[in-house]
Formats: structure tokens, sequence, C-alpha cells
């Protein structure tokens, strides 16, 4: 299956990333090893490339490759938008941040994700040079870049916690007509026309476990707040933990709660992309350009296991335990889903699947005959 999934990735990679032919292959390899054997070791990886060069020419190959050549979210979104059939319908994305330590080294990312049939996929993402919460700066540039990248993108909301509010980046979400549902924390000050300046404790004081509140009316946050700030609705409820989950959305209150359900969609594309996937928490890179690059691999690699796993439970459902929640993730299913097809599918049947799989199509009726 490699050399099938070799050929018809770089075929699609050459129509937006511009490289040279061994360098598409390259990149096709370590986004198919990398599903195969749930690695970025890249030290590992080069032992199953399949290939008559000796290991230790193809490991010289992919640190050349990350030596010499610069990916990110920018050239790798289009693709990925391609891939998924998202072009012409509005997205709803969520932004959040995942940090570790490498030595004395801090890797901090700040990534946009879409969620696309429950499941967060990574689109766009900077490396921030410092460790700690993003600015208002640093979000606005993802974006900016996001929508460079995609002019004709249609966002309809767009999710984040805690540490992405503040006025200036209200406002430009505001100016720039992105939709958001974003929390507050709980001891936020907010203020109403007409009304004293509360805090989000004060005004849910009597919301009992399970208890949810509108606000009527807009609001502004802050206890001195400037002409420049948007308005927003407060939605509040009382989670059964006792804890407050404040809510400031610009549209759709009614709605907001169960928008906001789905950020944690991009908790779990970190815990795949770490240690429920690939640990890549475990890589000794910490160049900016090369991590960067990294995360273009593992964006692809995502999408078409993600793809490959939707697919699979389009055909065979998930079954529900008494929880409430699926046996098995959609991830799982199409990580274990593409190896199996890889160690025991027939080549033909292998090119048709990945004809459907890297095009906006769902590879359904392809996947049916496959070994999986």
């Amino acid at each position: 299956m490699q050399n099938a999934f070799s050929d018809a990735l770089s075929k699609l990679l050459t129509q937006h990333i511009a490289l040279a032919q061994t360098r598409h292959e390259t990149l096709t390899w370590l986004a198919f090893m990398i599903m195969r054997q749930g690695t970025i070791c890249l030290w590992r990886l080069a032992a199953y490339v399949d290939t008559v060069a000796e290991i230790d020419s193809v490991r010289r190959r992919f640190y050349r490759f990350f030596q010499h050549v610069a990916l990110d979210g920018s050239l790798t979104a289009p693709v990925i938008v391609g891939l998924l059939g998202l072009r012409g319908k509005p997205w709803v994305l969520a932004m959040d941040r995942t940090n570790w330590e490498f030595g004395k080294t801090t890797i901090n990312i700040l990534m946009i994700s879409v969620i696309w049939n429950g499941i967060g996929i990574p689109l766009i993402w900077a490396l921030l040079p410092t460790a700690g919460n993003s600015n208002t700066q640093a979000r606005t540039d993802l974006l900016d870049r996001l929508r460079e990248a995609i002019p004709d993108m249609k966002v309809s909301s767009l999710m984040g916690d805690r540490e992405f509010i503040g006025g200036a980046w209200m406002a430009y979400l505001s100016k720039e007509k992105i939709p958001f549902v974003l929390r507050l924390r709980e001891n936020q000050h907010f203020v109403r026309d007409g009304f004293a300046t509360w805090t989000i404790t004060q005004i849910a004081k009597g919301l009992g476990k399970g208890e949810k509140m509108i606000l009527k009316g807009w609001c502004k946050l802050g206890q001195h707040t400037d002409e420049d700030s948007p308005a927003v609705r407060l939605v509040v409820m009382r989670l059964h933990s006792g804890e407050l989950l404040a809510l400031a959305c610009s549209a759709k209150p009614k709605h907001a709660l169960a928008a906001y359900r789905q950020r944690w969609t991009i908790e779990t594309l970190f815990s795949n992309l770490k240690t429920k996937g690939f640990n890549l928490e475990d890589t000794h890179i910490t160049n900016a350009q090369k991590l960067s690059t990294l995360l273009a691999v593992l964006a692809l690699a995502v999408t078409l296991f993600v793809k490959t796993g939707v697919a699979s439970e389009r055909i065979r459902p998930v079954p529900v335990k008494k929880h409430g929640r699926k046996a098995c993730s959609i991830s799982a299913i199409g990580l274990s889903a593409l190896r199996k097809i890889a160690a025991a599918a027939e080549p033909d049947q292998v090119i048709a699947f990945l004809q459907h799989l890297l095009s906006p199509k769902l590879p359904v009726n392809q996947l049916k005959p496959l070994p999986f």
C-alpha cells in the first residue's frame, strides 16, 4: 500500500505545495509511516519504509527533509479543506493552546482546528516564542493567516476557553464578522445599561446544579468598558461539579451551550497527537520551523485516518456503552482500519479506496470490500 499511497498523495499535494518530486515522496512516506507505526520518531520510522535503500540512507533523507523543507498550516489547510469537502460550507472552529517542556525549551503551540463530524482536525497553528497564554496579536495573526490561505472560508462559530477573552480580541472577531462562543472566568465583571457592575459569580448565585440562565439584554465585559468593546450575550450554567460555565456569545444565546460542547474536540485532537496517538511530546525537535513541518505532516495524517474512521463508522456503527459513550473513538477506528488495509488488502482495492479517500468524498463503498 505504501507505493500506491505515496503516488496518490503526491499527485494531490503537487497541486498545492511546490516541492521537488523526491521531497513529495518523502512527505508521503512520513505521513504513511506515522499512521502505520503510531510514532513520530524518525529513527524508528526509517526501518519500515518499503525501499531498497539502506536504513541509514532513509534516516538521512528524513533529516534532510526537515532541514530543507518548511511547511505550515497555510500550505496544508487548503489540502485538508478539500479532502473534507468543506469548500463553500460554514465551518465551526475551535482555538486552543498546548504546551510541554523538552529540557530547558518550552514548546507552546497555538492552534485552530475545524470540527468535522464531531472531530477536531488541525488547520493552522503558530509556535509561540514564550511560555504562557497567547495574546490578542498572536490570535489575530493566526486567523489572518488562515483567511489568507483560504479567502472564501465561512465561519459559523469560533469556540475558545477562558484564555481567549478580551475586548480587543472580541472586537476583532466582531469586525471580521466571525461569530464566537467564548468561556469566561467566574470572577469576570460585566456591565449592562441601567445596572450596576456584576461578576459572573454574583449573577449566578441562585443557580442550582444543572440549572442555566440567559441574561436578558446585551452586556459589555469589564468594570470600566470603552466604546470599542463589543456587546455580547451571556449564558451561565452551574455544572454538576458546582463549577460555573459562563459563556459570552455574539449571537444565538439559546444555542451557545450546545455549540460550546464541540470545543472539547480540540482537546481530543491534542490527545490524538500526543498520549493517545503519536506521542508528539516525545519529539526531540525544538526548532520552530522544523516542528511546524512535523505538525503539517501530522495534520495530513489526522485528516486521512479520521476520514477513514468516519467512513468505517457508516458501515459498522460503533456500539455505545452503558455510560453513554462509544466503545471506541472514530480516530482509533480509522487508524486501525488503515493499518489493516495496508497489511492485507489487494492492490486494486487499495487504489480504488485511495482515489476516494484523497477526494472530497467519503470512501464508504470503496471501504466495504476491504479488510478492516
